[in-house]
C-alpha cells in the first residue's frame, strides 16, 4: 500500500513539472537597427522567459555603433528575457566627404576621433620597419580616456590619449614618455610642421571608420595657425563656424563643415566661448549633425606626468607649432606650456 502511494505521489509530481513547464511563458524579443544603411542586428527571435540571450549590432564601413535606444553601450549585448521588448541600436555615419578650410587656399578632412595609442602590437613607420605599440583613432568622437592616462607607460595595454609635445616615437621621443628635459621633446626650433615628430606624418594609424591602417603620413597635425583660421577666419554658408557642446554628456567643442546648413539643427552662442550647456545635443539630433560632417573635439583635459587634470572641462590640442588650441567654458585660443605636459591630439589629411 504504502508503495502504491509513492509510485501515485512521484507521479503525480512528475506530471505537475510537465505542466509547469509547458505553462512557461515564450516573449518575443524584437531588435532593430535605426538605419539599416549603417548597421545591422541580430539576436531578435521569440525566447522562453527567464532566457539570457546575446544580441549584436555590426556598423557598416564609414560608420560607428553609438549605443541601444536605452544607453547602453554593450555590444554584443546579454538580456535576461523578462518580457516582450524592443532594442534599437543607434548608428552613427561619418561624412568623410565634408572640408573645412584652415587657409585661404588649404582645406582639410578631420579624422573621426582623437589619436589614440596601446602598447600592444606593432606599426609600420615612415622611416622603414615598425615600431612598438598601436595608433588608432578613437572609436568614437567623444571618447576621451580621462583619469586612465595615469596608467602611461611602455607597457600599458590599455589606450591613452594625452601625450607630450611631437612624441611620434621618431629619435626616440616615445608616446609614453612623462619627464625628460622639455628640451628633448620634438625639435629644438619648437616647429615640428611637416617633420616625423608629427605623430600622423610618422606611424601608422588604425582608423575603425575605413577598418583599415593608414599608411604612415596619411594625417597630419594642424599648426596654430590653422586653428585659428579655422575657428575665426574662415567662410561658411552658414555663417557658423564653431560652438560649444555638450555630446553623449561629454563636454567640448563643436565644428561644422565650410558647407554646413543651419537647418541641420541650430546651435546657439555660434563662435564665440560660451558655457558647454549653451548645447546639449541627444543623440537623435547629434547622429543627424555627424552625418552632415560636424566635428567634435572633447574637452579631454591634460596631464602632469602620471597625474590627469580637467577631464570635461578643459580642452587642450597640441599644434606642430609650438602652442596649443584651448578652450574652457570662458575662453578659446592658443595656449603655452612646457613640451612635457600631455594633451590631446586631433589629425587631419589634406585635400588635394
Amino acid at each position: 500500500m504504502m508503495k502504491n502511494k509513492f509510485l501515485w505521489l512521484s507521479l503525480f509530481c512528475l506530471v505537475g513539472m510537465m505542466i509547469l513547464s509547458s505553462c512557461k511563458k515564450e516573449f518575443t524579443i524584437t531588435v532593430q537597427s535605426n538605419n539599416e544603411e549603417w548597421g545591422t542586428v541580430s539576436g531578435g527571435g521569440i525566447y522562453t522567459e527567464g532566457a539570457a540571450i546575446s544580441i549584436e549590432a555590426k556598423a557598416n564601413k564609414g560608420c560607428q555603433f553609438v549605443s541601444w535606444q536605452d544607453g547602453n553601450t554593450d555590444n554584443p549585448r546579454t538580456i535576461t528575457v523578462k518580457s516582450d521588448e524592443t532594442y534599437v541600436a543607434i548608428f552613427t555615419s561619418w561624412n568623410q566627404d565634408v572640408f573645412f578650410s584652415v587657409s585661404a587656399t588649404q582645406k582639410v578632412y578631420f579624422s573621426s576621433g582623437n589619436l589614440q595609442w596601446s602598447a600592444v602590437g606593432s606599426h609600420a613607420v615612415a622611416d622603414g620597419g615598425t615600431a612598438a605599440g598601436t595608433w588608432r583613432f578613437a572609436p568614437h568622437q567623444w571618447d576621451t580616456i580621462g583619469a586612465n592616462n595615469s596608467n602611461i607607460s611602455s607597457t600599458y595595454t590599455g589606450w591613452i590619449d594625452l601625450f607630450c609635445w611631437g612624441t611620434s616615437g621618431y629619435n626616440g621621443i616615445d608616446p609614453y614618455d612623462t619627464y625628460i628635459p622639455d628640451t628633448a621633446y620634438g625639435s629644438a626650433a619648437y616647429n615640428i610642421t611637416g617633420t616625423y615628430f608629427d605623430w600622423g606624418i610618422y606611424n601608422a594609424i588604425n582608423n575603425p571608420i575605413t577598418n583599415t591602417t593608414d599608411a604612415p603620413g596619411t594625417w597630419r597635425a594642424l599648426t596654430y595657425d590653422e586653428w585659428n583660421y579655422l575657428l575665426n577666419f574662415r567662410n561658411t554658408s552658414s555663417g557658423v563656424r564653431y560652438a560649444y557642446g555638450v555630446v553623449m554628456g561629454i563636454s567640448g567643442l563643436i565644428i561644422v563643415p565650410d558647407n554646413w546648413s543651419t537647418s541641420t539643427y541650430q546651435l546657439n552662442q555660434i563662435n564665440k566661448s560660451s558655457t558647454f550647456t549653451s548645447n546639449t545635443i541627444d543623440i537623435k539630433d547629434w547622429v543627424k549633425m555627424e552625418a552632415e560632417g560636424c566635428v567634435f573635439l572633447p574637452a579631454a583635459g591634460d596631464r602632469g606626468g602620471t597625474v590627469v587634470y580637467f577631464v570635461i572641462s578643459f580642452g587642450s590640442y597640441w599644434t606642430t607649432s609650438g602652442e596649443y588650441l584651448a578652450f574652457t567654458s570662458d575662453v578659446i585660443g592658443p595656449g603655452y606650456c612646457d613640451r612635457t605636459v600631455g594633451q590631446a591630439v586631433r589629425l587631419v589629411r589634406d585635400v588635394k
